[in-house]
């Protein structure tokens, strides 16, 4: 055996991190081969046979195996990855000056609408086309991957508007939620989160999913037939986790001050004596119905005709504690507050996302279907912890 073929130790660690490079899907085809060259040479292959098995030279694997050992005796605690490098390259010396790579990052950087010109975002042509300079598009693209700058990507973001209630509603909000799963909590008053799901869509996919395979996800046909929409009006008991609800093709204001009635009835002849409901300020949420619907089963009379007349009479007069069922409005956009939400979540990723749905009554069975089976197996009282981390 010549020197270059001997056998090449590894330790445990450095085998497992070669591993994980030679078999990374995203790695870089240069690194993958080096590390299954390193490999190969630690199981005892020769060097003809690592070369005939990686379509490569004996040069290039003699070179490798040498390289390797090298600068692990030159840099004990230097990384695997590192010891698979390029060595460094004098190369041709670059011909734009680094003021100008400055020039491109401030054009980069400012909207295209601000020079005048007639489009929303940067492609690198585009970036090349308006450099004060001459440059090559591939040479900008080069340049912004370097600055980690992705023009061609946008993510939505929203203004929260100025709420001076913000903090006090956040506040109370957060300590009834957290109220309602302590152990100090009173048996006989119930925390409960509303809120409607519309637009669900009956949404039936014209070919069967292909299945599973090992190595192979499952397929989804892309085309789909249309069959309506629904709308799901839930209610969710924070200390149990179990969801009340009832599909329905529209959500006016009769229909919201309708189910509501309907549950929070069925919770007071449960046995709860006080119920407070979170919920946003949709103007469904605090309409002359649902007033009238909470006057009705709290056996309270109506407000005078002036609070009726107003949402924000008809609002602080639903939030009054001074009668068996209260409600609690979030503040805006904050709806993330309303634990609801969370479980729509979990509705859309379980049984709407990849569903395919032959009917309205096919998707209203399967919505019912999936409540039942939550309610059965996987209800739980709600937990602060995804609050927590969003209000920090």
């Amino acid at each position: 055996m010549t020197p270059h073929a001997q056998l090449l130790h590894l330790s445990p660690q450095e085998e497992h991190q070669l591993r994980q490079i030679a078999q990374g899907r995203c790695e870089q085809a240069r690194l993958v081969e080096r590390a299954a060259i390193i490999l190969g040479a630690a199981r005892g292959q020769s060097t003809k046979a690592l070369a005939r098995e990686h379509h490569s030279t004996r040069t290039t694997v003699r070179r490798w195996r040498q390289r390797y050992v090298q600068r692990r005796q030159a840099q004990p605690q230097g990384t695997v990855r590192s010891r698979l490098q390029d060595e460094d390259r004098t190369g041709t010396p670059g011909t734009i000056p680094a003021d100008r790579y400055v020039d491109l990052l401030a054009l980069a950087t400012t909207a295209p609408a601000e020079l005048g010109l007639p489009f929303t975002h940067w492609s690198s042509r585009e970036l090349a086309d308006n450099a004060p300079f001459a440059i090559h598009d591939s040479t900008v693209s080069r340049f912004l991957k370097e600055c980690d700058l992705k023009p061609h990507r946008v993510r939505g973001w929203m203004n929260r508007k100025a709420d001076p209630q913000f903090e006090e509603r956040a506040s109370r909000v957060k300590h009834v939620l957290a109220q309602a799963v302590s152990a100090e909590a009173d048996p006989t008053e119930a925390v409960v989160s509303f809120d409607e799901k519309p637009g669900i869509q009956a949404l039936e996919r014209i070919a069967r999913d292909k299945p599973m395979q090992v190595g192979r996800p499952v397929k989804q046909e892309f085309e789909y037939r249309r069959h309506g929409t629904l709308v799901l009006l839930a209610l969710m008991l924070v200390h149990t986790g179990q969801i009340l609800g009832l599909v329905s093709a529209r959500r006016t204001n009769e229909d919201t001050a309708s189910v509501l009635r309907m549950h929070l009835v069925l919770l007071l002849f449960r046995g709860y004596r006080r119920i407070t409901v979170v919920l946003d300020q949709l103007n469904t949420h605090m309409s002359l119905p649902v007033v009238q619907m909470v006057a009705s089963v709290c056996g309270v009379p109506l407000p005078d005709g002036d609070t009726l007349a107003t949402m924000a009479g008809r609002r602080a007069w639903l939030e009054r504690p001074d009668k068996p069922i209260m409600f609690l409005f979030t503040p805006k956009h904050a709806s993330w507050l309303n634990p609801i939400e969370i479980w729509f979540g979990v509705l859309a990723r379980k049984v709407l996302r990849r569903g395919s749905f032959s009917s309205l009554e096919d998707l209203r069975a399967k919505l019912y279907a999936f409540m039942e089976y939550y309610n059965e197996k996987q209800a739980h009282p709600y937990k602060l912890r995804q609050l927590k981390k969003r209000a920090a």
